[in-house]
């Protein structure tokens, strides 16, 4: 969605990466490496965007790195777009992930919901992978690093909830995207305001 209004495929994946990364600095090749495109366009595009005011850069051992701006007026706004083009693109794809036969959840978190934990998506159910993974692949088309997820059996995710698995508690005490869920409705499972979470309180 992006790339049709930016008409620029290497421009979009820059400002996808600076807008999830927006504390960390990066130099030219890393960039090149990590978002798969042209040294050359990855320079030239990074110039633009510091022309702009998106990026600011800075030498460090003979190498140059790049991070945001976030002093710049626009770049709250630019994030915006930015993870609304990622949500469109996310949901859409979520949709069609959803009629996957013998999903019970789909949780959309990690860099998906701007949290912490540690996965970018949960799966649970007896599903076919294979099914999946078309549908990950694609969402993972609108980011700049490897998408993260998770498959759990149903038993295994009931076992985890009732002790208060930390991996769980993580997704549910962050922010995080319920796609499907047809595992609450039918059993008295404990929801996140009833959890004790005694392992974990300070």
């Amino acid at each position: 969605m992006l790339e049709q209004i930016l008409s620029s495929v290497a421009r979009t994946k820059i400002l996808k990466f600076f807008c999830v990364h927006s504390k960390e600095k990066f130099f030219v090749r890393e960039l090149a490496r990590r978002l798969n495109v042209q040294l050359n366009s990855i320079r030239r595009e990074l110039a633009n965007l510091e022309k702009f005011g998106f990026l600011k850069s800075e030498e460090q051992t003979s190498k140059k790195y790049y991070y945001a701006n976030l002093g710049f007026s626009l770049f709250p706004e630019i994030k915006n777009l930015v993870f609304k083009s990622l949500a469109l693109e996310e949901m859409d794809t979520a949709g069609r992930m959803s009629k996957v036969d013998g999903l019970k959840l789909l949780v959309f978190t990690g860099v998906l919901a701007e949290s912490p934990a540690s996965t970018d998506v949960l799966i649970v159910g007896k599903v076919d992978k294979t099914k999946f993974d078309k549908y990950l692949r694609k969402i993972a088309e609108g980011l700049p690093e490897d998408l993260r997820y998770t498959f759990l059996p149903l038993q295994e995710y009931l076992y985890r909830t009732e002790i208060t698995d930390k991996f769980i508690y993580d997704i549910w005490a962050n922010k995080h995207v319920v796609v499907v869920d047809k595992i609450s409705k039918g059993i008295e499972l404990k929801r996140l305001e009833d959890y004790q979470f005694k392992h974990f309180k300070e």
